[in-house]
């Protein structure tokens, strides 16, 4: 692994990290190992599916992507350590270049600013003390009671306080005017919503009874109906009270289960369940909105690791960076769900996934619109690709006979192929049917 420190002006650090031959195939090794074992083929026993088969099912894309990410860690995190460096920021990953012989990488951060203290010790300034008296334990409780209240059908008469479910209809000078009327409209006696009267005359109603209300519209009403009489034809059909749950044991352990985690129980539930790295545990529960939002990208079968890298290291140093707020972006949990899913699946490039972000996040236009208006999908049929590097080895023959040579031109044919597809190509599945075809052509 190589990694090359640069420190700009106004603190900014960037961290050239790259990796090639026998240290980079250790990386795509692993993963690719882990994918292996999750290959399944008919037939064949859980681990003995023969080599070319798993090769031919392992996404190696999504391979590449988190060695990727995992060199990049561990080359960072050796930098960090090496120069002592103190990150202030959330690192801003930029990927030059990947394949399977290697990769070319930066991270940019700032490093925290050198503050010199003044004297503060000697200020005055006293902790206030925060008494919690009965009364307000008691308040705290019913409120939370009274957000877990359940409305019941009663029997009986209507009081303050219940509901009644109405139909009415109201008239002005034996006509009925425009909005006065209502089927199935459920009011809370005492709740203020209709003119002075309506609900206090709805007080003893009972379910089935009729009434007609005799009342008079306010001054400060509307221009047309102010200070008019008025007659209310009305129905009830339903009186329903309000019914708090009783303080049990049953019911606490409701509560616990609906409360949200503290931040340090959230970050540990990352590191132990998730094995997120403690650090970017904490800076993923430094925010509340943060962590909701992670949360919810992890709503459907993406990678917690990765879903972490995506936020971390692309999505929130560019928030950072135009003063935006994670949860008014048109980068909502699905849309990055989506957009790492498609990496994953090869139909777009790590690459192409952060420039989406980024004109997502500057134009306000939501990734799934982007990648369908600029139809930056990925070429993943293989037959297609297949025909695009045979049109190239055929129009190069003399490359054929240089790699069969042992000179070092596959690099120049994946960006033959890239030219040609005016870079649509799936460089992994690119790559894959370039060297299987130069194979081919060398018997």
């Amino acid at each position: 692994m190589e990694n090359k420190v640069e420190r700009k002006e106004n603190l900014e650090v960037v961290v050239s990290i790259s990796s090639n031959g026998d240290e980079w195939k250790k990386y795509t090794k692993k993963e690719f190992n882990k994918a292996a074992a999750k290959v399944t083929v008919k037939g064949f026993r859980p681990g003995h599916v023969p080599a070319d088969m798993v090769k031919a099912r392992v996404n190696m894309a999504q391979v590449l992507n988190e060695a990727l990410f995992n060199a990049v860690n561990d080359g960072f995190s050796k930098a960090v350590q090496e120069e002592k460096l103190n990150v202030y920021t959330q690192p801003k990953l930029e990927v030059s270049k990947i394949s399977e012989e290697g990769f070319e990488a930066t991270v940019t951060f700032a490093l925290a600013p050198e503050v010199t203290l003044g004297q503060y010790k000697e200020l005055g300034i006293k902790a206030k003390a925060v008494r919690v008296l009965e009364k307000d334990i008691k308040a705290y409780i019913d409120s939370l009671k009274a957000q877990h209240a359940v409305m019941q059908v009663k029997d009986g008469e209507a009081k303050l306080g219940d509901y009644v479910i109405i139909d009415f209809v109201g008239y002005v000078d034996g006509a009925p005017f425009e909005g006065g009327d209502a089927k199935g409209y459920e009011l809370e006696l005492g709740s203020n919503s209709f003119i002075p009267g309506f609900e206090d005359a709805l007080v003893g109603i009972k379910a089935g009874e009729k009434r007609s209300i005799n009342l008079t519209f306010p001054e400060n009403y509307v221009e047309k109906l102010k200070g008019k009489p008025a007659t209310f034809d009305v129905t009830c059909s339903d009186v329903k009270e309000k019914v708090t749950p009783k303080l049990t044991k049953d019911f606490i352990e409701t509560i616990k289960k609906s409360l949200p985690l503290l931040a340090y129980n959230r970050a540990n539930k990352y590191v132990n369940e998730y094995n997120i790295s403690r650090k970017d545990a904490n800076t993923l529960t430094r925010d509340k909105k943060l962590s909701d939002y992670f949360d919810k990208v992890l709503d459907g079968k993406i990678s917690p690791i990765t879903a972490s890298n995506y936020v971390l290291n692309i999505l929130v140093g560019n928030i950072n960076k135009l003063c935006l707020e994670i949860d008014k972006i048109k980068i909502t949990p699905e849309e990055l769900r989506g957009l790492i899913t498609k990496v994953e699946q090869g139909n777009i490039s790590i690459k192409q996934a952060k420039e989406v972000i980024n004109e997502s996040l500057e134009k306000d236009i939501a990734p799934s619109t982007i990648i369908k208006e600029k139809n930056i999908m990925q070429i993943t049929n293989k037959e297609e690709l297949t025909n695009v590097v045979n049109k190239i080895l055929d129009t190069n023959p003399n490359l054929v006979t240089d790699y069969h040579n042992g000179k070092r031109v596959f690099d120049y044919l994946i960006g033959q192929i890239m030219k040609e597809t005016k870079g649509k190509a799936n460089p992994s599945i690119s790559s894959n049917i370039l060297k299987q075809e130069l194979e081919r052509r060398m018997n």
